[in-house]
């Protein structure tokens, strides 16, 4: 059964799945939902996931809400509870749908530092994190090493923004190897287009090497290997980084 209730701000929504998914609720979630898009333009969702009866019926959640997808768009963070961990896994992917959407999970019982979360603004999100990006020395001062450690703020681009101009200036051209330590926070689908759309010399790139053991990684990279003519891209596994860093040579 689905229902929903109210939480402390009127741009946030919260529902429960429990049970099973039933037509009613369902109806009445996706209303509240689109009521509180009309309303404020933006939406924070709190999902309770209490009991599902398994992966099939989630699917059928899951996928009725897909439906609606011009709401889903709307909603800027979600934050799922729940004791599952196989949900835990598979809420991972939703990035892949909604790649502007901020997804994060907890255990039932941190209600409350769920209802934290969505309280905070990004801004007040990036003040509270440590650098995200680290520069790593790979021992020939033409490449560029960078080791990604947590999600990227601005002030990350902004230091990988002069790092990459610096090369550019001595070397004409930039290359660059980017190591994804930890994927805490990162969006899949959109942490190469940001660093696109944030680079202001991206057409100076030549070679980027992108090492990680992520099951997304290869895939995401073939594909924009296709869509960026002019830059040569290439994945490799921790395992390959000296692998890496001679073919950015």
């Amino acid at each position: 059964m689905v229902t929903i209730f109210p939480l402390s701000q009127d741009n946030m929504l919260g529902f429960t799945l429990d049970g099973e998914v039933d037509e009613e609720g369902m109806r009445k979630l996706l209303m509240a939902v689109e009521a509180k898009v009309l309303t404020h333009g933006r939406l924070r969702l709190l999902g309770n996931i209490k009991n599902v009866s398994g992966f099939s019926s989630y699917e059928s959640f899951w996928n009725t809400i897909k439906t609606k997808k011009e709401l889903l768009d709307k909603v800027e963070k979600y934050a799922i509870l729940t004791d599952h961990g196989w949900l835990s896994t598979l809420s991972e992917g939703i990035d892949w749908l909604t790649p502007r959407m901020e997804v994060k999970t907890f255990r039932l019982k941190e209600g409350e530092i769920a209802h934290q979360w969505l309280q905070q603004d990004r801004e007040e999100e990036d003040v509270q994190r440590p650098p995200a990006v680290k520069e790593v020395d790979l021992g020939d001062p033409r490449l560029l090493g960078l080791a990604i450690v947590g999600k990227l703020t601005q002030a990350d681009y902004d230091r990988i923004n002069l790092l990459v101009e610096e090369k550019v200036k001595h070397y004409g051209r930039a290359r660059i190897l980017l190591e994804i330590v930890s994927t805490d926070g990162i969006n899949a689908r959109t942490l190469w287009e940001d660093l696109k759309t944030s680079l202001k010399l991206y057409k100076d790139l030549e070679r980027v090497a992108i090492i990680g053991d992520q099951s997304w990684l290869k895939t995401s990279v073939k594909l924009s290997d296709l869509l960026t003519p002019g830059l040569d891209l290439a994945a490799f596994s921790t395992v390959e980084r000296k692998r890496a860093i001679a073919w950015l040579d």
